[in-house]
């Protein structure tokens, strides 16, 4: 009874997470828009607080080069969620390893190193775009997906593992 309302609580907070970078993504990608085909004036709060403005003068191509890589990061994040939330609606408590529940765990661990790595790009893009101009420091904290990819891809291990011997029972019964 007490895993169910944690399966529940959990959940209800990625429904949350993914609600939220789905939106993140959105409006910068939304915004961006808007400032390369219209108001320029946007870029001086592209979303909470991030000042792109002088990169906008400096090189639309940088400037839409970075805003990309900030959606796809926000949108790989969201997309992160919504396989937890398949996951979520498709467990099932008497029988939990089964190979759909599986992929989903490996999709997410491979999903997780594309974000590490997308972010390691971008961390080393903003940094040398700062030698160039100076704009607001952005804060893309993705290092942490690298190790979590490594942590999911090894319990994705596990759960085909457990599939098989699942299986395996089934059979011999």
């Amino acid at each position: 009874m007490k895993a169910k309302r944690i399966f529940y609580t959990m959940n209800v907070v990625s429904w949350i997470v993914f609600i939220g970078y789905c939106i993140k993504a959105g409006s910068i990608f939304f915004v961006s828009i808007l400032s390369l085909f219209g108001n320029k004036n946007v870029t001086e709060n592209l979303y909470l607080g991030i000042d792109l403005s002088s990169l906008f003068e400096f090189s639309t191509t940088h400037y839409t080069l970075l805003v990309m890589l900030l959606v796809i990061i926000a949108s790989l994040k969201a997309y992160v969620f919504y396989l937890l939330i398949s996951i979520f609606k498709i467990i099932n408590f008497d029988k939990p390893f089964n190979s759909v529940i599986v992929n989903l765990i490996f999709k997410i661990s491979y999903i997780a190193l594309s974000i590490g790595l997308i972010g390691i790009f971008a961390n080393s893009y903003v940094t040398w775009l700062r030698f160039k101009v100076f704009f607001t420091q952005i804060g893309i904290e993705t290092s942490a997906y690298i190790f979590m990819a490594g942590v999911v891809f090894v319990i994705a291990t596990l759960f085909k593992r457990a599939t098989e011997i699942q299986s395996e029972n089934e059979l011999t019964i």
